[in-house]
């Protein structure tokens, strides 16, 4: 990753993948779930019941895949602030206190990249389903609404830090409507797909259920 030049610091958009297999693994064990019906042999193509769970595994299903992609974006980090897009979670520099690496962790846990918060409630503000529960479960065992694993993160985490620092330290680039209706439409979209995601798994486990 190239260094910007000071001058465009506050322009520079710095992007950190994630390589996250594990949400591809729980859209896998998902999918193996759902699938229960077809695999028992008990999907009919004229059934009501087997439509209902077609479109429940359609709709789960591709919540899913957008969620691991999602997760693989990683972290975002620009001018106004911080994103985390397995949530879509946009944090600006104001509200951040600071960037660690947590390797204090008890049992087998892995070293954590975390980003802190003076008020960790307002990262809950318009998300819903998993990811609400993902970043609460982060403020509870590490203190911060992000919490990645630093070993799955592209380059050091002590390399986000330092890119964070120098951005939070930055003259604040001016306010662009443009770039907030940016990041409201990708949360709306994401927990568009939450709520189409947990109705389809309602939907198929129903079906199997029934």
């Amino acid at each position: 990753m190239s260094e910007p030049r000071s001058g465009a610091l506050d322009r520079a958009v710095h992007r950190f993948r994630y390589r996250d297999a594990g949400a591809w693994l729980g859209e896998f064990l998902g999918f193996v779930i759902l699938g229960g019906r077809a695999l028992h042999g008990t999907f009919s193509i004229g059934s009501f019941s087997s439509c209902i769970w077609l479109v429940g595994v359609v709709l789960a299903g591709g919540n899913g895949v957008f969620v691991a992609l999602r997760s693989w974006r990683g972290l975002t980090l620009d001018g106004d602030g911080i994103t985390w897009h397995r949530a879509q979670l946009f944090i600006p520099w104001p509200q951040v206190t600071e960037l660690d690496v947590d390797t204090d962790l008890k049992g087998t846990g892995k070293p954590r990249l975390i980003v802190h918060t003076a008020d960790a409630t307002e990262a809950l503000y318009g998300q819903r389903g998993m990811a609400r529960m993902a970043i609460q479960s982060n403020v509870h065992r590490f203190g911060g609404p992000v919490a990645l694993k630093a070993h799955l993160l592209t380059v050091p985490a002590e390399t986000i830090i330092a890119v964070a620092d120098r951005l939070r330290e930055a003259p604040a680039p001016p306010d662009d409507p443009r770039r907030h209706a940016r990041r409201l439409r990708a949360l709306r979209v994401a927990n568009l797909w939450a709520l189409a995601g947990f109705a389809g798994l309602i939907a198929g486990l129903a079906t199997i259920v029934v």
